[in-house]
């Protein structure tokens, strides 16, 4: 049975290197919001060269999981996974240690196919990016999977047993590793993958070691987001990372910024592994997928047999407006008149239909931040822009939601912190698009709204707002005002509005 809104949903991987909680709570059959996370290091599959899982790795292995089901289950989810990758995979005695979990937790490990763990890391990123067409990286502990993608559809699985762990113990045997051996790892990587004709070389990758080689880039960047997702990587970084954390010993490579305590042993291999898929590729970038299986597991629990959705910005802008207490219907009139606007001055700003959208997302998250302190709502909007769950959107056009949300009603919008991420124009694209944003918000001042109809005619220099309404718009037309200035200094065009009653 799929998981209703609401109700809560609780995923645990046992992975090679680690074993993770995800517990999310259903928002809509849409969006869910993470209401936790949890993770342990048991390193399952340290030490399985022979195949066979260790005494000392099922240990670590069974208080992971108790740890994860004691979570798990103080929330009292509707449903709680509980899945198995490459480490019980490969195990000949993987049989023993579901048995040991299972009467020590009661928790029934299913373990995933290569495909099957895939295809769920697959849904987790294509249910969170903008990626079309290209390949997919998913990079564990034990197994390596690359994926390529058409038209949103997963078309190949490529999955091999070339994690970080059992890339580093089978091929990097001294600290830090000798020549021959990172060629070594590298041509076992080249006789692993063959490129899918015709697929063109963009790249996404996701698990945790890409999640921490982008938070030594961001460091070294001093990038001004705190979001790794959505981070591009370019090859060249990720070949100097590769270079710099195999020339050191693990204690080194540990205090280097950025780097986990917990994988600071591990993250040379994976730095190697990720060089080289890019090389056979021709990818010029990587761009990191916060959300993989886990996710993937969650959405299959509430979308059942129709798990990828249709349009991942507007699930997106739905659920980050769901969970901070705006309705995005109820915002819709206020999106009808941005729109009228933007369509109406379209000669005087010469803005692409990119730019109608981005403003439309605005009207539809502008009132995000009042939940938290309304004296303070635009700052929090903003705020909740850059960091919340928003998916499918490049960094820069989180920059310009979160300053379209922030200065929508007064002031001017600065961009100067994000030199880094927007474009020469950017300034003056916000600075329209706010003005247009304030006034469709001064339209739709009270809700419901007495406007029931909205005109907006462009007429040489001036702009004539024409609006029909059921009732005295005082309200409306003073909010109107307050606006003008701002609307007329940003787009040399003068705003005369009419008004009528009507029916």
């Amino acid at each position: 049975m799929p998981v209703h809104p609401r109700e809560t949903i609780a995923v645990i991987d046992v992975g090679s290197n680690s074993v993770r909680l995800l517990v999310a709570r259903a928002l809509s059959l849409t969006a869910f919001e993470v209401i936790d996370e949890a993770r342990y290091d048991a390193r399952l599959g340290a030490g399985q060269a022979g195949g066979n899982l260790t005494p000392e790795g099922m240990e670590r292995g069974l208080r992971a999981l108790a740890i994860m089901t004691q979570l798990a289950e103080s929330y009292s989810p509707a449903r709680l996974l509980a899945v198995g990758t490459e480490a019980l995979r490969r195990a000949p005695n993987a049989d023993e240690f579901l048995e040991r979990v299972r009467e020590r937790t009661g928790v029934r490990i299913r373990v995933l196919s290569g495909f099957e763990e895939a295809h769920a890391g697959y849904i987790g990123v294509i249910n969170s990016t903008a990626l079309t067409d290209g390949y997919l990286l998913d990079l564990g502990g034990g197994s390596l999977e690359l994926m390529a993608i058409a038209g949103r559809q997963l078309r190949e699985v490529q999955s091999v047993p070339l994690g970080a762990i059992y890339s580093r113990e089978t091929y990097l045997h001294s600290d830090p590793p000798a020549p021959r051996e990172i060629r070594a790892l590298r041509k076992a990587v080249r006789r692993s993958f063959i490129p899918v004709a015709g697929a063109p070389p963009v790249l996404f990758g996701t698990g945790g070691a890409v999640r921490n080689l982008a938070r030594i880039v961001r460091i070294r960047r001093r990038y001004p987001l705190g979001r790794l997702h959505g981070l591009e990587l370019t090859r060249k970084e990720v070949t100097r990372l590769a270079r710099e954390l195999s020339a050191v010993p693990t204690e080194a490579r540990r205090r280097i910024p950025g780097v986990s305590a917990n994988r600071a042993d591990l993250l040379h291999a994976a730095a190697i592994v990720i060089d080289e898929v890019m090389d056979i590729l021709g990818a010029p970038c990587l761009t990191v997928s916060g959300q993989g299986l886990r996710e993937g597991l969650a959405w299959q629990a509430i979308r059942g047999e129709s798990p990828v959705l249709p349009d991942v910005r507007a699930a997106s802008i739905a659920g980050l407006a769901l969970a901070n207490g705006v309705d995005v219907i109820s915002a819709e009139p206020t999106v009808l008149a941005a729109a009228a606007l933007f369509d109406a001055t379209r000669t005087l700003h010469g803005l692409p239909d990119a730019d109608r959208s981005l403003l439309l997302d605005a009207a539809r998250l502008a009132g995000i931040g009042m939940h938290i302190d309304y004296y303070n709502r635009d700052r929090h909007a903003e705020y909740l822009v850059h960091s919340g769950d928003l998916h499918g959107y490049a960094h820069r056009e989180v920059v310009l939601l979160a300053a379209l949300v922030r200065w929508a009603d007064s002031g001017t919008p600065d961009l100067s912190p994000y030199r880094a991420i927007i474009q020469p124009d950017d300034t003056r694209r916000a600075a329209v698009l706010a003005s247009l944003l304030g006034l469709a918000r001064a339209i739709r001042r009270r809700t419901p709204s007495p406007i029931h109809d909205v005109r907006a005619v462009l007429e040489g220099d001036t702009l004539r707002l024409q609006l029909t309404a059921s009732a005295p718009i005082d309200v409306e037309l003073y909010e109107l005002e307050n606006r003008r200035r701002r609307f007329e200094a940003t787009l040399r065009c003068r705003l005369v509005v009419e008004h009528a009653t009507g029916s």
